[in-house]
């Protein structure tokens, strides 16, 4: 049996193998006709790894050239390759290879899928870098306004939490900085402003950083805005207490009748006018003229401050003049006669048709009397027949008091 089975298998041994032969090229003429290879072209970015071999050594990088993302082409069996996306290759780039010169990392591509039945064909395998020295500066930060407040109103002040930054990055970008600034927008403001403000970074000419690869440990600040209002309020003096006998108040002479002021808009608004009394305005037992120089800052109420560009101190006078009295010769026919009773008749007993007038009061109102001008009356009704010393009653006014008698002769008619 086995000998027959032999002669089977040796009998035209060469025509068989040939037909085996054929018949293995015939299949995969059917297969790589029904399933030919295909290539595909593909790009992905590159995923660097262990990036704190450098910032741990205190250096920073930037990737140069557009080497951050590598394209590449793939050959496979059609029916795998047009499955593929980018989604199925992952580059990455390890630090911690990086070369000698500091500037170039090779890239490692690799499929997540038929890895074994793709081949993959790269131009570029290496991440090119700019490698730098990472250094760190502080700044003070700098508020800018915006716009016009409200009529009447300002900026008084700006307050920053926190008012200094410190920025970490490449040194070639760090030595661009100049100044760090926040805006804050004022138009219209009416009242004080809270706000969370973006900081910005330029350079010697005014020009904005970018700040991508840069690292600020505060890149947003808290700013309290202060708007105040300002306006003109007029003042007054209450002047208290009496001067010494003899002497008179007369008024008061000042520098000013009104001051500028500021403050909150509410606080401000609620003040119209500022009286001024102090002790320096107290006048009791005052023989001469008081000058006072008056602290201004210490009368005004909480809230609300002197402009800046008004005095603090006001001075001011107080006018104390002496009351000085003075006789005049008043005609006796200024002098009306009321009376006397019926049967009654009288004269007025002068010797050169005057009578005396005391007249007390401030000099400079005395000195403008004229005594040819002074009248008044005098009434005797009721009087019966005699002498009498009748006091004379004035029309109007003259000085701070005027006292006059005049002699009467009371007698009966024939």
């Amino acid at each position: 049996m086995l000998k027959k089975l032999g002669k089977i298998v040796t009998n035209n041994f060469g025509l068989k193998v040939l037909g085996a032969v054929f018949a293995v090229i015939i299949w995969l003429a059917v297969v790589n006709t029904a399933d030919p290879d295909k290539s595909a072209t593909f790009s992905v970015p590159v995923q660097i790894i262990n990036d704190e071999y450098l910032t741990d050594a205190g250096k920073t990088y930037e990737v140069i050239d557009n080497t951050e993302t590598i394209s590449f082409t793939v050959t496979g069996k059609r029916s795998i390759v047009e499955t593929l996306t980018s989604d199925d290759f992952k580059a990455t780039a390890n630090m911690e290879n990086i070369d000698d010169s500091m500037t170039m990392v090779p890239i490692t591509l690799t499929a997540t899928r038929y890895s074994s039945q793709l081949d993959i064909s790269v131009r570029d395998t290496y991440l090119v870098l700019n490698v730098e020295d990472l250094v760190e500066k502080q700044f003070e930060i700098t508020a800018i306004t915006n716009g016009d407040p409200a009529g009447g109103c300002f900026v008084e002040s700006v307050e920053i939490s926190p008012d200094t930054l410190t920025v970490t990055g490449p040194q070639s970008v760090v030595d661009l900085i100049d100044s760090a600034y926040i805006y804050i927008d004022t138009d219209g403001a009416e009242e004080t402003l809270l706000s969370d403000e973006n900081v910005f970074l330029t350079d010697e000419a005014g020009a904005e950083i970018d700040q991508s690869r840069l690292t600020l440990d505060n890149s947003e600040v808290v700013a309290v805005t202060s708007i105040w209002e300002e306006k003109s309020i007029p003042i007054s003096f209450d002047v208290t207490g009496e001067p010494a006998d003899g002497y008179l108040y007369t008024g008061l002479d000042c520098d000013a009748d009104s001051i500028t002021i500021k403050g909150e808009s509410d606080v401000v608004n609620s003040l119209d006018e500022l009286e001024i009394s102090t002790f320096q305005t107290d006048i009791t037992g005052a023989a001469r003229n008081v000058t006072a120089q008056i602290y201004l800052p210490a009368l005004l109420p909480d809230g609300v401050e002197l402009s800046d560009d008004e005095s603090p101190t006001l001075e001011v006078t107080i006018n104390i003049e002496e009351i000085v009295t003075e006789e005049f010769a008043m005609p006796v026919k200024n002098l009306l006669v009321t009376g006397p009773d019926e049967g009654l008749s009288y004269n007025i007993n002068t010797e050169d048709d005057t009578i005396t007038v005391k007249i007390s009061g401030l000099q400079s109102d005395l000195d403008s009397i004229n005594a040819n001008r002074i009248s008044g009356s005098v009434d005797i009704t009721g009087l019966d027949a005699g002498l009498y010393m009748v006091p004379v009653d004035f029309d109007g006014d003259y000085g701070t008091s005027a006292e006059a008698t005049v002699s009467v002769t009371v007698m009966k008619s024939e």
